[in-house]
C-alpha cells in the first residue's frame, strides 16, 4: 500500500508540475509575442523617420510654405487694384485659335509708402493690358499647363510692370490673378 501511496504522491507531483509548466509556457509565449510586436513598432518608426521625403510631400510642403509667406506678405500690404482688374482674352499659341486663355490680374502695393502709385497704375492700365496680352499670347498650351506656369507669368509681369513705373513713384509688390481660365 505504501507503494501505491508513493506512486500516487509521485503522480500528484507530476500532475501538479504540468499546470505550472503550462503557465510558464504561456507566459514565455506572451513575452515573446510582446517582444516581436515591440521590435516591429520600433522598426516601423525608424524606417519612417529615416526614409527620404517623397517628391509629392516635398512639393506639398513647399506649396504650403509659399502660401503662408504670401498670406503674411498680403496682410502686411496696403492697397490693391481690385476695383480695376486688368483682363485679357488671348488665343493660345499653337492651337490655331481653337483654345484660349482668359486672365485677369490686379496689383498689390504699399499705398502708405507710395500714395501716388494707385493713380499711376490706373493711368497706365492700357499699357499693362498690352503687356498682359503680349506675354500670354506667346505661350503654348504646354507652357500654360505646367505646374509653375502661373508663378512664372506673375514674376515676368511683375518685372515688366515695375520697369514701366518710375522708381520715384513706387513699385508693385505682387501681381495677382483674379481669373485664369484655359478653354
Amino acid at each position: 500500500m505504501e507503494e501505491k501511496k508513493k506512486e500516487n504522491t509521485e503522480e500528484g507531483v507530476k500532475k501538479n508540475e504540468k499546470p505550472a509548466e503550462k503557465g510558464n509556457r504561456i507566459a514565455f509565449i506572451g513575452i515573446l509575442i510582446g517582444m516581436v510586436l515591440l521590435n516591429a513598432v520600433v522598426a516601423f518608426v525608424l524606417v519612417k523617420a529615416t526614409s527620404p521625403e517623397s517628391q509629392q510631400r516635398k512639393e506639398a510642403r513647399m506649396h504650403a510654405d509659399s502660401l503662408k509667406k504670401a498670406m503674411e506678405k498680403a496682410t502686411a500690404m496696403g492697397a490693391t487694384t481690385a476695383d480695376n482688374p486688368i483682363e485679357a482674352i488671348v488665343n493660345i499659341a499653337g492651337t490655331d485659335g481653337e483654345r484660349f486663355l482668359k486672365a485677369a490680374i490686379i496689383f498689390e502695393y504699399d499705398d502708405a509708402a507710395y500714395p501716388e502709385l494707385g493713380q499711376e497704375l490706373i493711368k497706365r492700365a492700357p499699357k499693362f493690358k498690352n503687356l498682359l496680352i503680349d506675354n500670354l499670347s506667346k505661350m503654348t498650351l504646354m507652357d500654360l499647363t505646367e505646374p509653375d506656369a502661373k508663378e512664372r507669368i506673375r514674376k515676368n509681369l511683375l518685372k515688366h510692370i515695375n520697369n514701366t513705373i518710375p522708381a520715384k513713384i513706387g513699385e508693385v509688390r505682387e501681381v495677382l490673378f483674379t481669373t485664369y481660365l484655359i478653354q
